[in-house]
């Protein structure tokens, strides 16, 4: 468990300061090139370069994910009751770092062996450890805002600087990795592991930068150690994280939304090169829009939440995501270009809604459940939260994988050569139907959201104005 003794930086009604809300961010670039490069790239990795069928590709990262069940809450927990002269999360920053970066090099270096099967063994086990690294890195990186600033705005504002590097990271992995993987060579197996090592590099890089920029910020002290077993601390934390309504109705949004999310980023190149018979090229120039979209649209989310609340503000970016998914059942072969960047403009406002307003609203129930209970609970709220994200990651790939060869997907021909028909249609409905249904599943349920700023500070024993 974890008391609310404080340590560090900023006092409680300070604005946190802007080295330190950038140097954190920074660490955002690392993980938006570790998620995005992975999920966007992974099954038509190893389906068509690796050769492995759709449907086991997509079974098997769908598995690797599934060692998230177990390492999430333990790395959520272990963060909580862990003590460091350094803090209880900056450690896992170090060693994340590392083991993340060398991670994402093993998986695009991989081997293609004559079975199949080892080959999908392989990617197995270096998915699974990319899993871990990634929990170990993220988990305690996402908890550090709710101890960072008890500010209920600044929370807002840590979350838009992290937003930009976001945006930056999703760029390399959506746009510049689609430049030089056209200028390689987008079929040949030794341009994705050129690829592999140069972001492995940048991983590495920017995740130390948010390691060693961040050791003035303000962090909370584990508590007394409990006479329980490990396993009985995890389920008590768990236990009291799941029965948080609030919470509940944040993961159960994040869920529906990711799911359609991630169902579409696992089939979109494939629907770029097959469907409208784009190269990668355009395909990084959307991937451009949506970053410059990104960085300018978060500051305007972040002022139109604090006028109007941050559940309104999620309902405008999730809004604009149903719109946007539904435009693609409009598209066809030989889309315009302007009506590709005018899609990836629009999307940049649901991907800062997604992103920031959720991410602001789970501090809010962190601090909101510290207030009430005396308890700091970040790692164990922030391990369930990632679980959803990694879980969706799982079954989009998965669902793609599956569709795809019940369409009867060749993956022997080279991949930006149409197959047309039932493909198209699979492509179709990973990229634009589904999304829309789970978009408005979303919606549906983000009604229900009921905390508020006000109900927030009347948590606060002291009732402070922040």
């Amino acid at each position: 468990m974890a008391s609310l003794a404080e340590s560090g930086g900023a006092a409680k009604t300070e604005q946190l300061p802007t080295g330190l809300k950038l140097g954190w961010a920074t660490g955002a670039f690392g993980v938006a090139l570790l998620m995005n490069g992975i999920s966007g790239l992974i099954l038509l990795f190893t389906a068509s370069i690796l050769q492995i069928e759709p449907w086991l590709a997509g079974l098997v990262i769908f598995l690797a994910k599934l060692v998230d069940v177990v390492t999430d809450p333990i790395v959520g927990v272990w963060s909580d009751r862990f003590e460091s002269p350094k803090g209880r999360r900056r450690p896992f920053l170090l060693w994340g770092s590392i083991t993340g970066a060398i991670s994402f090099a093993l998986i695009f270096t991989a081997p293609s062996f004559e079975n199949q099967y080892m080959t999908a063994f392989y990617i197995f086990i270096v998915l699974s450890f990319y899993a871990i690294a990634y929990t170990i890195y993220n988990i305690p990186y996402m908890s550090m805002p709710a101890e960072m600033t008890d500010s209920y705005h600044e929370r807002s504002s840590i979350h838009a600087y992290r937003m930009v590097f976001i945006s930056l990271g999703s760029f390399i992995a959506t746009a510049g990795v689609k430049v030089v993987l056209e200028a390689l060579g987008k079929t040949e197996p030794s341009s994705y592991a050129m690829v592999g090592l140069g972001c492995a590099l940048l991983i590495l890089i920017s995740t130390l930068i948010a390691y060693f920029t961040t050791g003035s910020a303000r962090f909370t002290h584990a508590g007394e150690k409990s006479t329980k077993s490990n396993a009985a601390q995890v389920v008590d934390e768990f236990n009291a994280v799941r029965s948080n309504r609030h919470f509940l109705r944040l993961i159960s949004v994040k869920f529906a939304q990711l799911l359609g999310v991630q169902t579409s980023g696992a089939a979109f190149a494939y629907f770029f090169v097959q469907s409208l018979g784009r190269d990668f090229n355009v395909l990084a120039i959307f991937g451009t829009t949506v970053t410059i979209s990104t960085i300018i649209f978060a500051p305007l989310l972040v002022k139109f939440s604090k006028r109007f609340g941050k559940k309104n503000a999620y309902y405008v970016a999730a809004s604009v995501n149903i719109f946007y998914a539904l435009s693609w059942s409009l598209a066809s072969e030989g889309e315009p270009l302007w009506s590709i960047v005018l899609r990836a403009a629009f999307v940049g406002i649901a991907f800062t809604g997604n992103v920031v307003m959720a991410m602001s609203m789970l501090t809010d129930i962190i601090n909101a459940d510290a207030n009430r209970t005396g308890v700091r609970r970040e790692g164990a709220f922030t391990a369930l939260y990632s679980f959803v994200e990694k879980l969706t990651g799982a079954v989009g790939p998965l669902i793609v994988g599956f569709a795809l060869s019940i369409a009867g997907f060749n993956n022997k021909l080279p991949f930006d050569v149409p197959q047309g028909g039932n493909v198209d249609i699979a492509l179709l409905m990973a990229v634009s139907w589904l999304p829309a249904v789970f978009g408005l599943i979303a919606v549906w349920i983000l009604s229900g959201y009921k905390l508020t700023e006000e109900e927030l500070q009347n948590t606060n024993p002291n009732k402070q104005d922040r």
